[in-house]
């Protein structure tokens, strides 16, 4: 009898220990998703991620190239995959650079210099960034944003996921899976690559906490919609154009094209909406911050005719005109010159003694009469 109650009461600590660490676990998920005021995030290196920033650069120069030469598979609701290709534009990429090039040196890793490609691909509406500071835009997203704070907001957020290194982090997560699969086939645990991959595809999620349609955590976009945030803020955009693009993407609908594939790889858009709506409110950010620009009317034009021309027309036609006055003086310089030269000074003499007699004469003329 002794026994047995030792072992009903072993039972009942070792239930009451379980249920005491599930609500401590449930505990600390709530508050980890709790922010006390407005503060920008602060990324740390995971200790699973030992790629250092040499290889991270490596690896996105080795992963733009192959984008370069196979383009992008992109996902669209219901429909099927398609591979999107890189539409080179050197003045729409010279604008989106000139953008991101603003937010990255307000950034916590100011070191990375960033390239932006266009993808060609008018039925999506998607952006995404790797490794290295690679950003690509598709010409459809272009379309879709509604002022340049809106687009600045776009860029800033894919700045965000390089510099939380989120893509890497996955990419580390993969490899060290990968490596651990490998140890336990060695090992012996695991007899067959059946088993190897029923294990994968059971652990998979848990350890990323990715969903099998996402690309990025839901931290991971909170994180980058923050890190965005503070970018915007400081380069002088106002965050308001990351509010109003996130509001027009909760209201979409998920099953809706084009705003499919951008809202299966950029998840909760009501919750991240929610969060940067109490950051606005709680960061005191100054007023007049920029929302527009003539560069962004002139390339959202461009865009819709499919001619890129224009992006640059008002900042082109100034240099001209100037280009053109400095010639026109330049010029008349020249042949003044050159006619007073051809004259010699005999000529310019005579024709001042010439000028000198003319005027005697109309000044004896105007006495006579009088």
């Amino acid at each position: 009898m002794a026994a047995e109650r030792d072992a009903s009461k072993s039972l009942r600590a070792r239930k009451l220990g379980r249920f005491a660490a599930t609500v401590a676990l449930l505990v600390g998920v709530c508050f980890s998703g709790m922010r006390a005021g407005a503060s920008e995030p602060k990324p740390d290196r995971p200790f699973y991620n030992h790629f250092s920033s040499e290889d991270e650069a490596r690896l996105g120069t080795a992963l733009a190239a192959k984008i370069e030469h196979d383009g992008i598979p992109f996902g669209s609701g219901q429909a099927e995959q398609q591979t999107v290709r890189i539409k080179r534009d050197v003045a729409v990429e010279r604008y989106l650079e000139s953008i991101a090039s603003r937010l990255a040196q307000t950034s916590q890793r100011p070191e990375i210099r960033y390239s932006v490609r266009v993808l060609d691909a008018p039925d999506v509406i998607n952006a995404i960034s790797i490794p290295g500071g690679h950003i690509y835009v598709s010409s459809g997203l272009l379309a879709f944003v509604q002022s340049e704070a809106e687009l600045a907001a776009v860029l800033g957020h894919e700045i965000g996921h390089v510099v939380g290194r989120h893509s890497l982090n996955r990419i580390a997560r993969v490899s060290l899976f990968t490596l651990l699969i490998d140890q336990a086939r060695e090992s012996g645990l695991i007899s067959d690559d059946a088993t190897a991959q029923k294990l994968a595809d059971t652990a998979m999620p848990i350890l990323f906490a990715v969903d099998a349609r996402t690309f990025y955590s839901r931290d991971d976009e909170i994180e980058a919609d923050l890190l965005g945030f503070y970018e915007l803020a400081r380069a002088g955009w106002d965050p308001q154009g990351e509010i109003a693009l996130l509001t027009r993407l909760a209201q979409a609908s998920p099953e809706q094209s084009p705003l499919a594939g951008l809202i299966a790889t950029h998840p909760n858009s009501s919750d991240r909406l929610l969060i940067v709506q109490y950051e606005y409110r709680a960061a005191g950010l100054p007023i007049g911050l920029r929302q527009d620009s003539p560069e962004f009317r002139a390339m959202k034009r461009a865009v819709q005719k499919g001619d890129s021309s224009g992006i640059s027309s008002r900042l082109s036609a100034v240099v001209l005109i100037a280009i053109g006055v400095c010639a026109v003086l330049l010029l008349t310089k020249v042949l003044r010159s050159r006619r007073q030269l051809l004259r010699g000074p005999g000529e310019s003499t005579s024709t001042e003694s010439k000028m000198n007699t003319d005027v005697r004469a109309l000044s004896s003329s105007d006495s006579g009469g009088r």
